[in-house]
């Protein structure tokens, strides 16, 4: 796992599993992004292996801390499997999800159009 900050939103690029076996280090990772004052996340799982309830909970945990505040978790890079999977369980209907990082940071700037 690692994190990078886009221009004021923090990628933390998954890879692996994200399972029970890593479920602390990432609420650790999110819990530091979120004390350090980081509101928007884009998780990219193009390296994804593995993931499970603990994992998709982490995820979940993350999203309802981040939307209590002004700030969003959106996904990138999901492998199709992991698409069934958010479609499964309905994730699909709270993460927005785009096909790259490029594309899932360019959707926290504003458009110009107001």
């Amino acid at each position: 796992m690692t994190t990078e900050n886009e221009g004021g939103v923090a990628v933390v690029v998954l890879g692996g599993s994200v399972d029970a076996a890593h479920a602390e280090q990432l609420h650790r990772v999110f819990g530091g992004l979120l004390a350090e004052g980081v509101h928007d996340f884009v998780i990219d799982l193009t390296d994804v292996k593995v993931v499970d309830g603990a994992g998709l909970a982490e995820l979940v945990g993350l999203f309802k801390r981040v939307r209590i505040g002004p700030g969003d978790v959106r996904l990138c890079g999901s492998p199709p499997w992991v698409k069934v999977m958010f479609v499964m369980t309905r994730l699909n209907r709270v993460f927005a999800a785009f096909d790259n990082r490029a594309a899932a940071v360019s959707s926290f700037r504003p458009t110009g159009d107001g």
